[in-house]
């Protein structure tokens, strides 16, 4: 779903070797962040923070993409 807003999306893993990492901890589309907790959502535009539960983007995916849209516009 994120490549629909953007083909440059970077993610940062829990460790600085690809080999050695076993989870993503965050994902960057330009300057949004993206932060998945256990249990919440956590989208960042600077100073700006969205918070989100994790149903909502089990539920209601379309919900998270529209709020991701939104900060990028």
């Amino acid at each position: 779903m994120l490549r629909r807003l953007s083909d440059r999306i970077r993610f940062d893993l829990d460790d600085r070797y690809l080999d050695k990492a076993s989870k993503i901890e965050a994902y960057r589309i330009k300057d949004i962040v993206i932060k998945l907790t256990k249990h919440q959502l956590v989208i960042t535009k600077g100073d700006e923070i969205k918070k989100l539960q994790v149903d909502d983007m089990r539920k209601q995916p379309t919900v998270v993409f529209k709020e991701i849209l939104r900060l990028m516009g």
